[in-house]
């Protein structure tokens, strides 16, 4: 029995159609390699712009943060000068060398020692919880100064700021540079998860001592001779050899010195209390 035969046109419109779909399944494959790269870069570029968002919320979040530490820093300053309007003399007082008792170990917590604490080791801005909100060591920004700032809504900070001021002596300071001080600043963002510290220093100088005021008959008067001490006596000359020149006193800017922001202050104050 013979086998059934195919005739050659029917051979060739086989053999096409098996063709025309291998063409069909390599023309899928390839779309589907294209719209998964096309999905590679979307999510790519969905994964930039959300982190451009989330980096530039943050920027925001501790500009707020530095201008309200920056904001605390005046504040201290205002509060050390005693140039605020309705002081309290007893909170002036304490910035003088007669009347520097509220500075103590650990800080002033209450009247008009809030805030002021004596340098030691480690420092009091070290060991006090800057961040704590009932912290009494700490001085919320206006408490002496009678200073406002705005918080709480929108893009002002959650929490008004606050500081702490340390008395201290740096190396070679003589008495007679004034009293120098330490004060330490945290401000927050406004989600208050944010804070930032900045600490500066500042100098007070020493009291301008009045002006002496001239008795009748003493020299300088219109008439009176100038002092004895003032001329030669008779017969000596100016003293021999040209007189060593007197050293240039220490020049120092009164107010602040300088100033810096601590960027490690949570792992300094978790080794402080440890």
């Amino acid at each position: 029995m013979s086998l059934p035969t195919m005739s050659l046109p029917a051979m060739r419109l086989r053999h096409g159609h098996r063709h025309h779909h291998r063409q069909r399944g390599a023309a899928l494959v390839c779309a589907l390699v294209l719209m998964m790269a096309a999905m590679l870069v979307g999510v790519s570029v969905c994964r930039a712009v959300f982190a451009s968002i989330a980096s530039a919320g943050a920027e925001r979040e501790r500009s707020i943060a530095h201008e309200a530490a920056e904001a605390a820093l005046r504040d201290a300053e205002r509060d050390i000068a005693s140039d605020a309007s309705g002081t309290d003399p007893a909170r002036a007082a304490q910035f003088t060398e007669p009347g520097a008792g509220g500075f103590v170990d650990g800080c002033g917590r209450a009247g008009s020692a809030r805030g002021l604490c004596l340098a030691s080791s480690p420092p009091a801005w070290q060991v006090q919880d800057l961040v704590e909100p009932d912290n009494p060591a700490l001085v919320a920004y206006g408490h002496y100064t009678g200073a406002q700032l705005a918080t709480g809504q929108g893009l002002l900070p959650a929490r008004p700021p606050a500081y702490l001021i340390e008395k201290i002596v740096p190396p070679g300071a003589g008495e007679a540079l004034g009293s120098f001080y330490r004060i330490t600043a945290v401000g927050f963002g406004s989600r208050g998860t944010m804070q930032v510290v900045l600490q500066s220093v500042y100098r007070k100088p020493k009291p301008a001592p009045p002006p002496p005021s001239s008795a009748p008959g003493e020299a300088g008067d219109i008439g009176q001779a100038p002092d004895a001490a003032a001329a030669p006596p008779d017969g000596a000359g100016p003293p021999s050899g040209n007189p060593a020149p007197a050293p240039a006193p220490v020049q120092l800017p009164a107010g602040r010195i300088g100033w810096r922001e601590i960027v490690n202050w949570p792992q300094l104050h978790a080794q402080a209390i440890e």
